[in-house]
């Protein structure tokens, strides 16, 4: 691997840590599973490191980063192929890349509106959607852990759903960006 110069290497890591869940959920746009897009991830965070001497630190950061994203979402799009996994044409792929940029700006404002959304649900409220969204628990222990059935546990998942899609939208309209 190559090294970079101390401030390079500083500069790297404060451009990647404040862009990595920009970059994941830009991955996610192509890559159905969680285990796909970190693969994915790391191949991007490896390569960015390996091309930053390149980087031209007078332009945005992100969109310099997304190509290396797509280009390994293409990359692995080919070895899904060659395994004869069914996959997305690289048509379809660049068609997505070109949509979720154009759409940055707006999905940027509706996760603002998401954050803002999720601070006026109650502690329970909060904590259910963390534990299933978040850490990603396991159905039986959400619904053991709030003493919930897992009927009840949906109804409720699905209620907290509405709420923030509400909000959201709410928000949006406001914004002017429904």
């Amino acid at each position: 691997m190559p090294e970079l110069p101390n401030s390079d290497s500083e500069l790297f890591l404060s451009l990647i840590t404040a862009s990595h869940d920009q970059l994941r959920r830009y991955i996610y746009t192509f890559l159905p599973s969680e285990e796909d897009v970190k693969d994915v991830m790391q191949e991007v965070c490896i390569a960015i490191f390996r091309k930053f001497d390149e980087y031209d630190k007078s332009r945005p950061f992100l969109p310099w980063a997304y190509r290396f994203a797509y280009l390994k979402v293409l990359a692995f799009n080919k070895r899904q192929r060659l395994r004869r996994v069914v996959w997305l044409p690289t048509d379809v792929l660049e068609l997505l890349a070109v949509t979720r940029e154009e759409e940055e700006p707006v999905l940027a404002r509706r996760l603002a509106a998401l954050e803002e959304c999720l601070e006026k649900l109650s502690d329970q409220d909060r904590r259910l959607i963390r534990a299933r969204y978040v850490d990603r628990a396991p159905t039986e222990s959400i619904a053991t852990a709030f003493t919930q059935s897992r009927r009840t546990l949906f109804r409720n998942l699905e209620r907290v759903r509405r709420l923030l899609f509400d909000c959201v939208s709410r928000s949006m309209v406001l914004e002017g960006q429904g």
